[in-house]
Parts: structure tokens; C-alpha cells; sequence
């Protein structure tokens, strides 16, 4: 009796170690007090279902809400999204076919900054600390301004081409950046003056991750060319196992560093748990074409969300065992975040 009794025991707490705890759910819900969900949408391909308003821009959805509504748009193409956040003021930025737009006023308000030289704006990276530093990426290359957004400067030394499709501020060092290339992943240690190819394997990057938990771990997707990983900082690649030759559109890693997700064109979502080397397929939904982004929450891993490109967001709290659909149906969501 005292075997079963401690075996019923046993079972008892790992099956209450697998379930997240009152106190914890408590604790997630107060960090994100005061914040929204946030979605880029670059286009719409027929009826706008679980949204309000116009069909692409800017989408917010209130915490417990289920409604997505826009607050910026005007029939542009929109990119990406970026924030910087300082102890008493922070500043919004879209990146958009017409150039780099900020807001100041939690997005009652926008302004563009940028002139003819950089219209076309396919990503944003706000430096972490001096809000004077913005970079952004464009068709003609990577761009920054050291005050605000005023002028701009080119930032193309070592690059082979032009076209830049993300660039990204290292997790624990801001002079170094990653930027995501047509050809290749650069890297530049020195605040973006000098650039040096990674040689990462694909001849056409789609995607790009770091590890907030292990910075030295890379991940890249491409265009049929499935993943490619980097455990060295860039220094070394090798192609990751039980992956298919897709294309993958988006790649995330949660913050504890423990578990990878990618997808694209007709993959379905595949999931790694050994640093991106071996993956599986996690959820598979035939009615949608392509992952276009991965959301993965920031205090509670086991709540993933995908932009896709015509089928609008799905939403897992389960850590991608179950799906819903989270709204914005119809619409190509290029990034989710969860921003004040």
C-alpha cells in the first residue's frame, strides 16, 4: 500500500510540474498589463473576417480580446514593425513601401522619416539603448541614422548586393548586426561600417534567428533549401537533419533557448528541441499556403502564434499541440509582437 500510495504520489507532481501554476499564469498576465498584440498585414487577398476597418497596416488586438482593429494604415505595403522603449517614452516604427514611419504617441500618430533615397522599407531595427540609432533595411541596401531618423547613410561595405531583406541587432551586443541578404547572412561588428559574408550555404535567405538564450546559435531558412544551422557565431554551417528542401519563410526561437520553429511555403510548422540540428513536423493545416511569421510569447513559451500569407493568424496556448484561428482572415501577416 505504501508503494502505491508513493507512486500515486509520484504521478501526482509531474503531472502538476507539466501544467502551468496559478501563480504563474497570474505572474504572465501582470507583465503584459498594458500591452497589446500587434500585426503587420502587407496585403489582403479578399474579405477582412475577424478584423475591423481597412485591409492592410497596422492591427492591434487588446489582451483577452479577440477583435483585431486598425490603427494605421493607408492602402500601403507594410513590412515589419520595430519599437524602443526608454523609462518614460518610447517610439513606435513601421517599415513601409513608402519609407520608415514613427510614432511617438502610442500610434495616435505617425510621421514618415525617411526621403526618395529610401522609400521602400522592408525592415526596422531600432538600437536598444540610444534612440538616436535606427537602422533599417530596404531593396538598395542597409541604411542608418545617428539622430532620429533626420539623415540617413548608407551602410554597404562588403556587401556583394543590394538587396536586404532583414537586418537585426545582436541579443547581447549592439555594435554587432546581422543582416539577410539576397545571397548570403552578413555580419558587422562595428555598428554597420563594415560587413563580412557568413557564408551560410543557401543562395537565397529568406529567414534569419538568434538565439536570446545562446547567441552563438544561428538559424537560416531559404528558398528550397530548408534550414541551416550555425552553433559558432557564423563561423561554421551544417544543414539540419529530418527538415524537407522547402522553402522557409520564418524561423523563431523561444527564449529560453530550448525550442526552434519554421515554416513556409506548404511546410506546416516543424519544431526542434537540440539547438535546430534535427527537426519534426509539429502541426500541419492543409488550408494554409505558407507561414509568413512566428510569434512565440516572451514569459510563456508554450504560446506560439503564425501569420500566414492569406489565412490570417493562428494562436496555440499548448505549445502547438491544439490551434485556433486568432482572426484576420484573408490577410498576409508579415510580424506579430506584444508591445505597451
Amino acid at each position: 500500500m505504501a508503494a502505491i500510495t508513493k507512486l500515486v504520489l509520484v504521478a501526482a507532481l509531474v503531472l502538476l510540474a507539466g501544467m502551468p501554476s496559478a501563480a504563474f499564469q497570474q505572474e504572465h498576465q501582470e507583465k503584459d498589463q498594458g500591452k497589446n498584440y500587434y500585426a503587420v498585414v502587407f496585403l489582403n487577398r479578399g474579405s477582412l473576417t475577424g478584423g475591423t476597418q481597412r485591409n492592410v497596416g497596422l492591427f492591434k488586438r487588446p489582451l483577452g480580446d479577440t477583435i483585431w482593429t486598425n490603427i494605421y494604415g493607408r492602402n500601403l505595403l507594410s513590412f515589419g514593425l520595430g519599437i524602443w522603449e526608454g523609462k518614460s517614452s518610447r517610439r513606435h516604427y513601421m517599415a513601409v513601401g513608402n519609407g520608415l514611419h514613427q510614432s511617438v504617441d502610442g500610434t495616435k500618430s505617425w510621421r514618415i522619416l525617411t526621403d526618395w533615397h529610401t522609400e521602400e522599407i522592408l525592415s526596422v531595427a531600432p538600437d536598444p539603448i540610444d534612440s538616436a540609432v535606427i537602422y533599417v533595411s530596404t531593396p538598395f541596401g542597409v541604411f542608418k541614422s545617428i539622430d532620429e531618423g533626420r539623415h540617413w547613410e548608407k551602410k554597404m561595405s562588403g556587401m556583394k548586393k543590394w538587396f536586404v531583406k532583414k537586418v537585426v541587432i545582436d541579443v547581447n551586443n549592439r555594435q554587432k548586426l546581422f543582416a539577410v541578404a539576397e545571397e548570403d547572412v552578413y555580419r558587422s561588428t562595428d555598428s554597420g561600417e563594415h560587413w563580412e559574408p557568413l557564408h551560410a550555404g543557401l543562395t537565397d535567405v529568406q529567414s534569419f534567428a538568434q538565439d536570446p538564450a545562446f547567441p552563438q546559435h544561428l538559424l537560416t531558412g531559404g528558398e528550397d533549401n530548408g534550414i541551416r544551422l550555425s552553433l559558432d557565431g557564423g563561423g561554421t554551417w551544417q544543414a539540419a537533419r529530418g527538415v524537407p528542401k522547402a522553402s522557409f519563410y520564418a524561423i523563431a526561437i523561444s527564449p529560453d533557448g530550448h525550442t526552434a520553429y519554421a515554416g513556409g511555403f506548404k511546410t506546416g510548422l516543424w519544431t526542434s528541441t537540440d539547438d535546430g540540428v534535427s527537426w519534426k513536423l509539429l502541426w500541419q493545416n492543409p488550408d494554409i499556403e505558407a507561414i509568413s511569421t512566428i510569434y512565440v510569447h516572451k514569459n510563456d513559451s508554450s504560446h506560439l502564434m503564425i501569420g500566414t500569407s492569406g489565412q490570417g493568424i493562428y494562436e496555440s496556448l499548448d505549445a502547438g499541440k491544439t490551434w485556433r484561428s486568432a482572426g484576420l482572415q484573408g490577410c498576409q501577416v508579415r510580424q506579430i509582437e506584444l508591445y505597451p
